[in-house]
């Protein structure tokens, strides 16, 4: 009897910590609720955003990858790389000013378009909480993989920011003539993750899930990396959100050296589920065609770019516009979504 009652609190303990938030943020009753976002930020270029991100005041910064570029499997250098980014001046003040939180995408994973094969993974992990100050005890320490989540509480709202991992655990991509090919079976996120995900999306006291991957999600027509290549992954996601019934759902990502919004309606969901990417914090693909994306809400941005999230509450529900901002804090693009 006492052995049972001892397995059945050691997996009630495990479960729990599963779970369990990362961290919390407490932003009390502002009458707006602003959160600031970018990836694509090379250590050793210029960084002209920083200033007017923290211009704008927001309560809180998120990487969406490649938050600097390691591409290395020497741990020193890629810790040196670390400390680079960590050191540039308008980075420290961004830093005092807000919480800092992100994930990793290939070039701070450490090698361009990796997944699971990368050798130094577990090494390279580490390195990375290093960056975001993660204390040595934390469970994230433990974890396979960089994924993360956080409660924001603002008025009577949670807002779960919940950034995923699309490396650690990613399987082999084929590339021919510059093209990925589809890897139809394999996975993503893998399923200790993917345990994690359906977890984190359960809880029904929620208003808004912000959910953060290094590579598009809902983009399907280009030729580059993107969640469309596992389409078993990306069907998983999108039938998550489904079942689940958030009452809020935003997602943002990074990577492709350009900004864009995209837009897919989902059955049963009565909101429009929405993607904002925003990648390009100090170099960005100069003169980017017009490419096709089925789903992109007005055009593609090819300007350094950042994003910035504008939450405010209204008698219907909550009310979200989602930035495309420039080096002189000019809007490039926006959306506006409300959640009923």
């Amino acid at each position: 009897m006492r052995t049972s009652l001892l397995s059945f609190l050691l997996t009630l303990f495990t479960i729990t910590c599963l779970f369990a938030q990362d961290q919390s943020f407490e932003f009390g009753s502002k009458e707006t609720l602003t959160l600031s976002f970018g990836s694509c930020n090379r250590q050793n270029l210029a960084q002209p955003l920083w200033q007017p991100i923290i211009d704008h005041n927001p309560d809180l910064f998120m990487f969406l990858g490649d938050n600097i570029y390691g591409d290395t499997d020497d741990m020193q250098i890629l810790k040196d790389k670390y400390q680079i980014q960590k050191n540039h001046p308008d980075y420290k003040e961004l830093r005092e000013q807000m919480p800092v939180i992100g994930v990793w995408d290939d070039h701070d994973y450490g090698k361009n378009d990796a997944g699971k094969e990368y050798a130094y993974k577990e090494e390279s992990q580490q390195l990375f909480l290093d960056f975001f100050d993660v204390p040595a005890e934390d469970e994230r320490r433990e974890r396979k993989g960089a994924y993360s989540s956080y409660d924001v509480k603002w008025k009577s709202h949670t807002i779960r920011l919940i950034l995923l991992d699309g490396r650690y655990h990613r399987d082999s991509l084929e590339r021919i003539d510059r093209v990925y090919q589809v890897n139809q079976e394999g996975t993503i996120l893998g399923e200790e993750q993917w345990s994690w995900l359906e977890g984190e999306m359960s809880d029904k006291d929620v208003s808004l899930f912000i959910i953060a991957s290094g590579i598009q999600m809902i983009p399907e027509d280009h030729n580059y990396e993107k969640w469309a290549n596992f389409p078993q992954e990306r069907q998983r996601l999108l039938s998550l959100i489904q079942e689940k019934k958030p009452k809020g759902t935003l997602l943002l990502s990074g990577d492709r050296h350009i900004a864009e919004i995209s837009r897919l309606d989902i059955k049963d969901l009565d909101y429009p589920l929405v993607e904002v990417t925003s990648s390009g914090l100090t170099h960005t693909w100069n003169n980017a065609p017009q490419e096709p994306n089925r789903h992109r809400l007005g055009e593609l941005v090819s300007d350094l770019n950042y994003g910035i999230i504008k939450i405010e509450e209204k008698q219907e529900g909550l009310s979200i516009e989602a930035e495309i901002r420039g080096k002189d804090q000019e809007l490039l693009h926006f959306v506006t979504i409300s959640m009923n």
